[in-house]
């Protein structure tokens, strides 16, 4: 889906208006016009604002700098190139002294720079109407991608948590439960110690924490990994941790499961005969291809 350029220049945002149309989503016809009036407002404010510089020529811009045109080519130019208001002008025509100012006689030098400002202006007025064209539609495209019905569907995940206090046996792979469940939108799936990937591909991240369990000594060295449901298989494991602070130590594993894969949580101790694992996550996530 496109996504509008953090930090746009013209380029950028002209790329994306056409990414967007092109990739189009199923939003109802309300939700165009809905993220159209913001866009459509912001439009029209920029192209009727105005400067005491549109004000100044209104006052000062002299009378007859154009040769007169027969009633019927002005009708057909009138058709032809379609007009906006000019306010600041308009409201310079209608200051007091106005009509005194424009009735003053200015030499021929005079006369064609006014003819230059005027042909500056529509050109500066045409690149106005362009920039604001594109604004408009980068506006309006980017409302409408940041609708419900335009975002994509988030992928499926998981997180469960313990808080500990479960036994850990040396010298052997002890299975860990996660039985409290943070969130999930399956798939991926977990049901306090078995999680599933369903029919997608997902990353499975799996920390835990080991601590002392009284009246034994404290551990001293500990492993985690994610082994296949059923026939054992170690799916990844983590390097073996032997850096203890008051006893306690922790590992964390994370890989990609393929689909189909049935998968348990489990931790191996070593350096006492018993311990307990104390708090710890097992976080599922599906990966988008």
């Amino acid at each position: 889906m496109p996504k509008p350029p953090i930090d746009p220049d013209s380029f950028d945002k002209v790329n994306f208006v056409i990414d967007a149309w092109t990739t189009g989503c199923d939003a109802p016809w309300y939700i165009y016009v809905e993220t159209m009036k913001p866009a459509l407002l912001a439009a029209f404010i920029t192209l009727m604002t105005f400067g005491w510089d549109d004000v100044a020529r209104g006052y000062f811009r002299p009378r007859g700098l154009h040769q007169r045109r027969t009633a019927k080519r002005k009708g057909k130019w009138n058709r032809r190139v379609p007009r906006l208001p000019e306010l600041g002008e308009a409201l310079g025509k209608k200051l007091p002294g106005a009509t005194e100012q424009k009735g003053q006689k200015w030499s021929a030098i005079g006369k064609s720079l006014w003819r230059m400002d005027e042909v500056l202006q529509h050109t500066f007025f045409w690149w106005l109407v362009a920039d604001v064209a594109e604004d408009f539609a980068f506006n309006w495209t980017s409302l409408l991608y940041e609708s419900y019905w335009c975002q994509p569907d988030p992928p499926g995940g998981f997180s469960y948590h313990t808080v500990g206090g479960s036994p850990l046996r040396s010298g052997r792979w002890w299975v860990a439960g996660f039985p409290f469940e943070d969130w999930e939108d399956s798939p991926p799936a977990w049901n306090l110690n078995t999680g599933g990937t369903g029919a997608v591909t997902a990353t499975v991240t799996a920390a835990v924490k080991v601590v002392p369990r009284s009246p034994y000594p404290p551990p001293t060295s500990v492993r985690c990994g994610v082994r296949k449901l059923l026939t054992g298989e170690m799916l990844m494991e983590s390097e073996t941790n032997t850096e203890f602070i008051d006893g306690k130590g922790d590992a964390i594993v994370t890989g990609a499961l393929p689909p189909g894969t049935n998968f348990e949580v489990v931790v191996w101790m070593e350096g006492t005969p018993w311990a307990s694992y104390g708090a710890g996550v097992v976080i599922g996530q599906e990966v988008q291809e």
